[in-house]
C-alpha cells in the first residue's frame, strides 16, 4: 500500500468508515491475535485484548500518518493492554484451569520474557521492534528474548 492509498484509506477511516479501518486492521490483526494468544492465559483475554487495542486503533487513525505508524500504534497499545493483564494474572498460573497444552511451554516462561517471545514469534516482530512496542531497552528485549528461546528450545534468528 502507497503512502497515498494509506492516506486516503485512513481519512475515510478518520470520518467513520469501518470498512476503510478494516482494511488497514488486515495488515496487522494476525500478529496481534498470536502476540496475544501466545502471551495470555486464555482465548477470552485474547480476544478482548485485541478488541481493545483495535477500537482504541479505530479512534486514532485520523492521528496516524502512514502505514508503519499504524501497525506501531496498534501493537503497541496491545502491549498495554497485555502488560495489564499481567498485574490481575498473580504469579501462580498453574491455577487457572484453562491452559492449553500448546501454550504450556511458553506459561513457564516469566511474564516480559512470554511477551518479547510472542511478539517475535507470533507478531514475527525484530527485537527492535519489540523495544519500541514494549518501552524495553533493545538489550533488555534481546536478554530476555534469547533466555525465553533458550527455554522453548528455538534459535533466535
Amino acid at each position: 500500500m502507497t503512502k497515498r492509498e494509506y492516506k486516503a484509506i485512513a481519512a475515510e477511516a478518520a470520518g467513520g468508515d469501518a470498512r476503510a479501518f478494516s482494511r488497514l486492521y488486515e495488515l496487522v490483526y494476525e500478529s496481534m491475535y498470536y502476540t496475544a494468544f501466545y502471551t495470555l492465559k486464555n482465548e477470552d483475554d485474547t480476544i478482548a485484548a485485541v478488541i481493545g487495542a483495535a477500537r482504541e486503533g479505530f479512534r486514532a487513525i485520523g492521528r496516524l500518518h502512514s502505514e508503519d505508524s499504524f501497525r506501531y500504534f496498534m501493537m503497541k497499545t496491545l502491549c498495554a493492554r497485555i502488560k495489564a493483564y499481567f498485574k490481575g494474572y498473580g504469579t501462580n498460573p498453574e491455577t487457572d484451569d484453562f491452559m492449553l497444552e500448546t501454550k504450556s511451554a511458553m506459561f513457564e516462561l516469566e511474564n516480559r520474557d512470554r511477551l518479547c517471545a510472542a511478539l517475535y514469534m507470533g507478531g514475527n516482530c525484530t527485537p527492535d521492534e519489540i523495544a519500541m512496542y514494549t518501552g524495553m531497552a533493545r538489550g533488555t528485549v534481546k536478554k530476555r528474548l534469547g533466555r525465553a528461546l533458550d527455554i522453548l528450545d528455538l534459535d533466535l534468528g
